[in-house]
């Protein structure tokens, strides 16, 4: 599904060109072959591209790699190319190293220069720059302006993740239709891992990692895109919903000074109290616009001290991989990192 976000996003994108195709399996067939579901739309000229052994990779034949290999294979085969090209990455397996960002540049982008760094340490040429796991995507965009203006004291998160998130293989339809899965491995682990990392200051050419309780629960649910959590947040420092409300609404990427394809105007939509059935996934990511925001609502204040909750929803797929990859390699390519 990932794989498929990056080959959408970037066949007619205005600055990239898909000059080949490789796998770590199915290889031999046209990329139409190979597909086995698919709800988006390919050209003709992609279709009918081989996809390649990656014995067959020659490295000098290209400017950046686009990674979404499962994270098993992520360790071998991202780290080849690496040593000659820059890759951008969905798989988990290099986020949680010193010298490698886990970057989502509308919150993050000076992690940035963590890749210089990387390439220092590793005698590489290239790099490689993974992305959060989907979950963690909308949970940091929406809490990241409330913690740069008010600090965050501790996050509780309860998720309802879509199917596509575990991929073609990831649950059956037996499993799933009518049903709640109430565990998915490793996922609220990471969760806890990466925002904290995401959130983190950089300074001499390292990360600082606040310290912030972090707790998830995750649930698959038969929903087929986008990932809705109920969040529950403390502040450090003192202050009111309307507050908050403003620097939702007032939020701007950190890569706002670009002009970027994939980048959004307003990365947060805020509902109020008017829309409080919002937001919703069969509503909110119709649009094929909306892949690359995250919806916010409900906000309300709890019993806890300087406490509040809220719902957020985000489109795993899109900013929440292929496509949020993407803008990260837009990002890379204006700062001449590609």
């Amino acid at each position: 599904m990932a794989g498929q976000q990056f080959i959408e996003t970037l066949q007619n994108h205005p600055w990239f060109e898909i000059s080949g195709l490789f796998g770590s399996t199915r290889t031999g067939k046209s990329y139409k072959d190979i597909l086995r579901y698919s709800d988006l739309n390919f050209e003709k000229k992609i279709e009918d591209m081989q996809v390649e052994k990656m014995d067959e990779f020659k490295a000098d034949e290209y400017d950046v790699a686009f990674s979404a290999v499962p994270s098993d294979v992520a360790a071998e085969i991202e780290s080849s190319i690496a040593l000659h090209l820059p890759v951008i990455s969905t798989a988990s397996y290099y986020r949680y190293f010193d010298d490698v960002p886990i970057f989502l540049p509308i919150v993050n982008a000076t992690h940035s220069e963590l890749l210089k760094i990387q390439q220092q340490n590793r005698k590489w040429n290239g790099f490689i720059c993974p992305g959060p796991n989907c979950t963690t995507v909308g949970l940091s965009i929406s809490l990241y302006p409330i913690f740069r203006k008010f600090g965050l004291s501790s996050v509780h998160m309860v998720s309802m993740q879509a199917v596509s998130g575990a991929g073609y293989d990831g649950v059956t339809s037996y499993e799933i239709l009518g049903n709640v899965i109430p565990h998915i491995p490793k996922e609220e682990e990471k969760v806890r891992k990466e925002l904290k990392k995401i959130f983190a200051s950089y300074e001499n050419g390292k990360l600082h990692i606040p310290d912030i309780p972090i707790e998830a629960k995750c649930n698959r649910v038969p929903v087929l895109n986008g990932h809705t959590q109920s969040v529950f947040f403390q502040t450090t420092s003192e202050t009111t919903i309307e507050e908050i409300q403003i620097e939702l609404r007032q939020f701007k990427s950190e890569t706002s000074e670009y002009e970027l394809p994939n980048c959004p105007k307003n990365p947060i939509k805020f509902y109020t109290d008017e829309d409080k059935f919002r937001p919703q996934p069969r509503l909110d990511l119709k649009s094929p616009k909306n892949g690359m925001i995250t919806f916010v609502g409900g906000l309300e204040s709890t019993v806890f001290p300087n406490g509040f909750k809220m719902t957020v929803l985000s489109h795993n797929t899109e900013i929440g991989a292929g496509r949020g990859g993407v803008l990260s390699a837009e990002y890379l390519m204006k700062k001449g990192l590609i």
